[in-house]
């Protein structure tokens, strides 16, 4: 059930009145459902260097632009911050494996 949200972050370089290059970022939330990652797909992932955390489920992949991030606030918690591992897409979902933090 998509009943969590989360932002996705998109951040991008734009110029300014004066011609210079200035990091613009702009969030965009999509509806999600949240998955812990399984013990395989963990110790996997820890063999190459990796450490997932967190999944989300989004019911259409079209919902994911590429984005590098993502904010999160599990209910009556502090926002936080992730970067994005990998993605799956299964059919019309797209699974999105994150670890805490930005790179």
């Amino acid at each position: 059930m998509y009943n969590e949200q989360i932002s996705l972050i998109c951040e991008e370089k734009k110029v300014n009145e004066y011609g210079d290059l200035v990091p613009s970022r702009t969030e965009r939330m999509v509806y999600t459902e949240v998955k812990s990652i399984g013990t395989t797909e963990f110790y996997q992932a820890q063999a190459v260097g990796q450490k997932p955390e967190i999944k989300f489920k989004i019911a259409d992949y079209l919902d994911y632009k590429g984005e590098k991030t993502l904010l999160y606030a599990p209910f009556g918690a502090e926002c936080e911050e992730y970067s994005i591992i990998r993605t799956y897409r299964n059919g019309r979902e797209l699974e999105i494996t994150c670890k805490r933090g930005v790179d």
